[in-house]
């Protein structure tokens, strides 16, 4: 295997781990704990609905009225009537002072729906009597001013938000009709509600010239009353047009929709809106439309623009899990153990290389000793005897290591270092009694004949016969 090869190998080691560990779940020990664990934006198993998140979404959602709403201008000043200018649809000219409010909410899943219908009474006499200026008028549509009252409504749509902590994001608005009618997203900077603690539920919308900060705060017995207190505010407060609306408000819990339909068409007669102006589904419907206004958004635009977090995709994503100290301390280690496993290898390839090119130099050597000019396996027996008895000196029919190291250090073999030597002298000494006789020399010389590149054994291959003979003769133990 060359260094390239296992520099390769070993990449692709350390590759495979780093890439294993990325498949780790941040839950293993390995890995850093997941963000949800701290962070209920991150983690899936918090649900996106709203009454999972907040149950007072559940005691805000219902039916509410008949509402008396109390407004006052700057200073506690009763709002008055204003004339209704048709270019700009502004100005109203009925009682604001006071106004007679229903609302429907409903919370379904992650969606908000709130319809609220608003009651004004015919404007006051004393106001009638005014001339209108030019372009502006008392009433607006067909009804006569003092004698009919008339009606808005505002329809809210709203989705959870991605911070799953109960709040809701109004993401389209209808009002209307004529005064200050719109259709469409909110014209605000941020339009939202949230939960107010246990209480109740705080809403605030941000239109830059215009700002409400809402409270709705339940009450009485079995929390069936619903108190509403609002500050509103249109222009900068140094702008000569500035104003300060602030208004109150209690109603009731209805028991169901059929009831509120009903008060719903009372508030219509008792306000005597004009006919023409009564939607028709008052009178020919018993339940409320899904949309009352001329437009609603659809489901495509409460997943997109309105970013319904169960149909569209969280910023919130739990990232990919990353290694704390303990995975990479794993990490390392496992990479250690590859490399130690690769280079143990490597080396045991070289040694096992060395040893050869040891074993087949020696067995070179003893062929020049013995003046062989052929391959080293058509050694016979005889002449390895000879070499044998040779390099015994004492005589004792066998090999010690300081002879076999005497032999060696004659410089034929090459230069060996002792740690050579000794892998040498290990592979001779295949009993480990610390001594070589002939049979293990005769078989290295053997596997040294196997080795070396002259040709495959022949006159070894009948070793064991001849050398019987020998042991025979007494020629060597």
């Amino acid at each position: 295997m060359s260094n390239t090869q296992n520099s390769v190998s070993i990449d692709n080691s350390v590759n495979n781990l780093i890439t294993m560990s990325s498949l780790l779940s941040c839950k293993s020990p390995l890995t850093k704990a997941c963000m949800g664990l701290t962070d209920p934006r991150y983690d899936p198993a918090i649900s996106n609905n709203l009454i999972d998140q907040d149950s007072i979404w559940k005691e805000f959602s219902g039916y509410w009225g008949p509402e008396e709403r109390i407004y006052a201008d700057v200073g506690g000043k009763p709002r008055v009537s204003r004339f209704y200018n048709p270019n700009t649809k502004s100005g109203w000219p009925y009682r604001s002072d006071k106004m007679m409010v229903f609302r429907s909410i409903k919370v379904d899943g992650t969606r908000y729906t709130q319809k609220a219908f608003y009651f004004y009474e015919p404007a006051p006499a004393a106001f009638c009597e005014l001339t209108p200026p030019e372009g502006l008028l008392n009433t607006v549509g067909d009804g006569v001013c003092g004698e009919n009252g008339n009606f808005q409504f505002i329809e809210d749509f709203g989705t959870a938000s991605y911070e799953k902590d109960g709040t809701i994001d109004l993401v389209w608005k209808n009002q209307g009709p004529d005064s200050d009618e719109t259709a469409g997203p909110p014209k605000s900077k941020s339009s939202t509600l949230a939960p107010a603690d246990n209480y109740g539920v705080f809403a605030y919308t941000d239109m830059g010239f215009f700002n409400v900060a809402e409270t709705f705060t339940f009450s009485g017995e079995n929390r069936g009353f619903l108190l509403a207190t609002a500050t509103a505010t249109k222009h900068q407060p140094s702008d000569e047009n500035f104003e300060r609306i602030v208004s109150s408000s209690l109603s009731s819990r209805m028991p169901d929709e059929s009831s509120f339909m009903l008060a719903l068409k009372k508030a219509f007669d008792d306000h005597n809106v004009e006919a023409s102006r009564v939607p028709g589904w008052v009178t020919d419907e018993e339940v409320l439309p899904k949309c009352i206004g001329n437009t609603c958004p659809d489901e495509d635009y409460l997943c997109s623009e309105g970013k319904d977090p169960n149909c569209s995709v969280s910023p919130y994503t739990e990232p990919s899990a990353s290694l704390n100290g303990a995975g990479f301390a794993v990490i390392i280690l496992g990479v250690l153990s590859v490399v130690g496993v690769v280079f143990y290898f490597i080396n045991r390839h070289i040694v096992n290389k060395q040893k050869e090119r040891y074993r087949i130099r020696f067995a070179e050597q003893i062929a020049e000793e013995l003046g062989h000019k052929g391959s080293i396996d058509q050694l016979s027996c005889g002449d390895l005897a000879k070499e044998f008895h040779r390099i015994d000196e004492s005589g004792d029919g066998s090999i010690s290591k300081e002879e076999l190291y005497e032999f060696i250090s004659s410089g034929k073999a090459g230069v060996m270092s002792d740690h050579d030597f000794n892998a040498l002298f290990k592979s001779l000494d295949l009993d480990g009694n610390g001594v070589i006789n002939f049979m293990e020399f005769a078989a290295f010389m053997a596997l040294c004949g196997q080795s070396c590149p002259h040709g495959a054994a022949r006159r070894l291959s009948m070793a064991p016969e001849e050398i019987a003979k020998l042991i025979d003769e007494k020629k060597i133990n």
